[in-house]
């Protein structure tokens, strides 16, 4: 017979470890699969069923000493009302094994017999029939003492209707253990022999291993071979997405990929020959001239060692222009022979533009913990203090009221912040959600107004809602506009300047309406629009000490709407902020409820 070509062994010996995994993944599941069946059917069903029969049986007892007891005593209060309670729970028990019928028969029974179904269909006809017999001997009017044998003979009759339900019941909770134990020992014997099954997989692999061992020396000295015609291109692409230049000992170029020629402006036909150090690394990071004598690089690229760029590298472009880099030289190696080396580079240009967009959000968010706070601890205090005066001095009425309202005006400024915060939370999360009814936003200008009336008494800023034409009106969040125009007067105030003016205004403006909140303050320096609504953003050196959250809470309320904000400022001149939001407001998400759209 002749011998099997080593791939066609190797097939089989490949597919029979394969069958070995996957009896020993597939068999046991089988088994364990058919075992938690059958548990799963004596634990929720068999056993909670032969626990309702069993109480059912008792329950016929209790009735039936009961009735007995009324039919001695003719006493209806202590026994029949009692019998009637203990009806309705046979109800209820009843129900439970109804409900279970169709389970206990979902698979053939192990015990020959009528179906469970049957069986309590036939004990739900004899209780009622019992039961309606036992109202006449409850009726003085048509009771007759030959009933008395009736009513036994009933109960008997329901009770062994009941035991033999209790009893197919067990057996079948019998059988199912049966089953189980008996799945578990054929699991066992499989296991075993899968196992053996497995030992010999495990011979056949490390035969052909052995056989295949030759093959593979082959194949490995042919490896080398193709590797070595091969090195100078492999050295030369070891980063695909890098720049590749190769250099000669002399330090001239010889070579470019395509990503390099990228990075640096040149073709590799243009850089070919040129010197790496006058071409890419003449000059250093602040502008002097970098001396050739200097250079690791021509260094390292002489002496066949392994490089890699300083701290702040950079590297030079074709147009005179340098860009920050990260870079490494590795000898390139012909055989035995020092070839020259290989200079893979990096554009680290967003990197470190990422990098420093990273150290200003680690700045900003700790300025707002500082703020925040010094923003709560010194409500904390106030409400502390006041509430050592009351626990600590006999004060009157009106001065324990005056210690009260302040731990009452702390209270709510830490009550601000904190839903500041939870809000700044939510929009991050996306959850930000606004309750939409139509509603005119001439009145809710008004209540913001009506909410800052003090605050703009005390630094005598005049308030003022322009009165619109018609009555613009939207559908929107009422409690949320009403945050998000609070959030802008109060910047508005507490930055105008003493005698200044904030004027609210709303208008139609085709299918949205704009909300205003103009102010005389300083106005914003340009520099600063870009980036004012960002979160934690603190855009003025005037209001330096808040923590940054209002105008990003107000940018939130907008988007929620389906809407934006927009500013128009200058140092100087003063501020116009301005909510657009659609009249029939924002566009529902696919699957989100009506009425509730997440930010």
């Amino acid at each position: 017979m002749p011998a099997r070509p080593p791939s066609a062994r190797g097939l089989w010996a490949l597919g029979f470890v394969a069958f070995s995994l996957v009896a020993l993944v597939a068999v046991p599941m089988h088994f364990g699969q058919r075992t938690a069946a059958e548990q799963s059917r004596i634990t929720d069903v068999l056993e909670p069923a032969a626990r309702h029969a069993a109480s059912l049986r008792l329950l016929k007892a209790r009735q039936m000493a009961r009735m007995e007891g009324y039919l001695a005593t003719q006493d209806s209060r202590r026994f029949r009302d009692p019998y009637v309670a203990a009806t309705t729970e046979e109800d209820s028990v009843l129900a439970q094994l109804a409900f279970l019928a169709p389970r206990l028969d979902s698979v053939p029974p192990m015990v020959a017999g009528p179906t469970f179904f049957e069986r309590i269909m036939r004990l739900q006809e004899e209780s009622l029939v019992w039961r309606v017999g036992n109202e006449l001997v409850f009726d003085p009017q048509t009771f007759d003492a030959s009933q008395r044998d009736q009513v036994l003979a009933g109960y008997n009759s329901l009770q062994v209707a009941t035991r033999d339900l209790e009893q197919a019941i067990q057996a079948e909770v019998a059988a199912g253990r049966r089953q189980v134990t008996l799945v578990e020992r054929r699991q066992s014997a499989t296991s075993f022999w899968l196992a053996a099954l497995a030992l010999l997989a495990t011979l056949a692999v490390g035969r052909v291993a052995h056989r295949y061992r030759a093959l593979t020396i082959d194949r490995e000295r042919r490896r080398l071979e193709a590797v070595r015609a091969r090195r100078e291109i492999d050295a030369l692409l070891e980063a695909t997405g890098d720049g590749v230049l190769g250099i000669d000992l002399e330090g001239r170029c010889i070579s470019l990929n395509k990503a390099g020629a990228r990075l640096l402006g040149y073709s590799e036909s243009e850089i070919r020959g040129r010197d790496v150090h006058d071409t890419l690394f003449h000059t250093t990071p602040d502008g002097s001239p970098f001396s050739r004598d200097a250079s690791e690089l021509l260094r390292a690229a002489a002496e066949g060692t392994t490089l890699h760029s300083p701290e702040g590298a950079v590297i030079w472009h074709r147009k005179r222009r340098s860009f920050p880099t990260r870079w490494t030289l590795q000898p390139m190696i012909d055989g035995t022979r020092l070839a020259g080396a290989v200079l893979t580079f990096t554009d680290m240009t967003e990197i470190r533009e990422k990098e420093e967009a990273l150290r200003r959000a680690i700045r900003q968010r700790e300025d707002v913990v500082s703020i925040v706070s010094h923003d709560l601890r010194n409500p904390l205090g106030v409400t502390l203090a006041a509430a050592d005066l009351l626990l600590d001095l006999p004060l009157d009425e009106g001065q324990r009221r005056r210690q009260a309202e302040i731990i009452r005006r702390s209270g709510k400024r830490m009550q601000r912040l904190i839903e500041d915060l939870l809000d700044v939370a939510r929009m991050e999360a996306g959850v930000l959600v606004v309750r939409l009814s139509r509603e005119e936003l001439h009145p809710i200008l008004e209540e913001a107004k009506e909410l800052f009336r003090e605050q703009a008494d005390d630094r005598s800023i005049r308030l003022d809602v322009t009165e619109p034409d018609g009555t613009p009106a939207a559908r929107v969040d009422r409690d949320r506009i009403i945050q998000g125009v609070s959030n802008l007067l109060d910047n508005a105030i507490r930055l105008t300047p003493e005698g200044g003016a904030v004027t609210l205004s709303v208008e139609d403006d085709g299918d949205d309406v704009l909300v205003s909140v103009a102010d005389t303050g300083p106005g914003i320096a340009p520099e600063l629009l870009e980036g004012l609504f960002d979160r934690f953003a603190q855009g003025d050196e005037l209001d330096r000490g808040a923590a940054g959250l209002g105008l990003s809470i107000v940018k939130g309320v907008a988007l929620a709407h389906g809407g934006e904000v927009s500013v128009v400022s200058a140092p100087g001149e003063g501020s116009l902020f301005t909510l657009r939001l659609p009249r029939e407001g924002p566009v529902a998400h696919e699957g989100a409820p009506a009425g509730a759209v997440s930010a």
